[in-house]
C-alpha cells in the first residue's frame, strides 16, 4: 500500500494535473465560441453535450501527453524511493516508473488521436491538420528526437500550440470552419501559456546555462526574458481593458483583476529564479481563466 501511495504521488507530478488547466481553458474558449457565433444551433443538447465532453478530454490529453513525454525525457522531477532497479529503454538507462510514465504518455496522445478521427468525419480534412500539428507538437516539445525546447522554441511554440491552435481546433470541431473569433478571445489567457513556460525555464536557467541547454531562457538571457514575463502578464490585463472596451468581454471581465496579486507575486519570484513563480502564474491562468467564463455565462443568462 505504502509503495502504491508513493506510485500515486510521483505520477501526480508527473502529469503536472494542475497545469491541465490550459487545455482546459484553451478548448472552451473554443467552444464558447463556437456558441457565440451560432454553432450550437440545429444540434440536440444531449449530442452536444457529448460533443463538448469529447473535445475537452482530447485537449487535456493532448496535453496530458505532452507533459508525461516532457517528464521523461528531461528528468525534472526526482522520485523519491520509488524504485532502484533500471533497464536499457531507448538508449537510456531508466527505472519501470520512468518507462510507464513514458508509454502512459504515448497512450494519451493515441486517446486525443481517436477523438480526432471522430472530428475529422464530422467536419473535414482541415481538422486532419489541426489534430496532426497539435500531436507533434505535444510529443516534440521534449521528445526525441526534436526536442524543439532545446532549439529555443518551447516558449514560443507553446503559445501557438497550446493556445490559438488548440482554441481554433476546438471551436472547428464544432462550426467546421474557420474564424479569428476563437483566437481572438483565448488571446489575453494564452499569453500565460508561454509566461508560464518562462517562469518553468527561468526556474532552471542556471542549470540548463550550464549544461548548454539552449532553452529560449538561456538564449536571450534573463534580463530579457524576465521583460518578456512581465511584457505577457502586463498584456492579458491590458487586453481585458482592450476588450471590454469593445464589447468584445463582458462588463463583469473587471472581476478578473482580483488575480492581480497572483501576477504580481510570480513577477518577483520570475525576477529571482523561484519556483513559486510556475505556481503563482498557473493560479493567475487557472482563476483568470474560470472567472472569465463565469462572467460569459452571466452575460448569457
Amino acid at each position: 500500500m505504502k509503495q502504491f501511495k508513493l506510485f500515486i504521488k510521483n505520477y501526480w507530478i508527473a502529469l503536472r494535473v494542475f497545469s491541465l488547466s490550459l487545455a482546459f481553458a484553451s478548448t472552451t474558449y473554443g467552444i464558447l465560441a463556437a456558441y457565440i457565433n451560432g454553432y450550437f444551433k440545429g444540434n440536440s443538447i444531449p449530442y452536444l453535450v457529448f460533443l463538448v465532453i469529447i473535445i475537452e478530454i482530447a485537449g487535456l490529453a493532448s496535453q496530458a501527453g505532452a507533459n508525461l513525454i516532457n517528464d521523461f525525457f528531461e528528468g525534472s522531477f526526482k522520485y523519491p524511493a520509488q524504485e532502484t532497479k533500471t533497464i536499457n529503454f531507448l538508449n537510456m538507462k531508466r527505472t519501470y516508473f520512468d518507462i510507464f510514465v513514458f508509454f502512459s504518455g504515448i497512450a494519451a496522445l493515441l486517446l486525443a488521436c481517436l477523438i480526432g478521427l471522430y472530428l475529422i468525419y464530422r467536419t473535414n480534412i482541415w481538422m486532419l491538420v489541426i489534430g496532426l500539428i497539435g500531436v507533434i507538437g505535444s510529443y516534440a516539445y521534449t521528445g526525441e528526437p526534436f526536442v524543439y525546447k532545446r532549439k529555443g522554441l518551447g516558449v514560443p511554440l507553446s503559445f501557438i500550440l497550446m493556445g490559438p491552435l488548440m482554441s481554433l481546433g476546438s471551436y472547428y470541431a464544432i462550426s467546421a470552419s474557420f474564424s479569428l473569433t476563437p483566437i481572438l478571445l483565448s488571446l489575453p489567457t494564452s499569453l500565460l501559456i508561454p509566461a508560464l513556460m518562462i517562469s518553468n525555464e527561468m526556474r532552471d536557467f542556471l542549470r540548463d546555462q550550464k549544461f548548454a541547454m539552449g532553452t529560449m531562457t538561456v538564449r536571450i538571457g534573463s534580463k530579457l526574458s524576465t521583460a518578456l514575463f512581465i511584457s505577457l502578464m502586463v498584456g492579458v490585463y491590458v487586453l481585458t481593458i482592450l476588450y471590454i472596451f469593445l464589447g468584445f468581454f463582458p462588463i463583469y471581465s473587471l472581476a478578473s483583476f482580483i488575480t492581480l496579486p497572483y501576477a504580481i507575486k510570480a513577477i518577483n519570484n520570475v525576477k529571482n529564479a523561484k519556483n513559486l513563480g510556475i505556481q503563482n502564474t498557473t493560479k493567475v491562468h487557472l482563476y483568470y481563466s474560470l472567472i472569465i467564463f463565469i462572467c460569459f455565462i452571466i452575460s448569457f443568462l
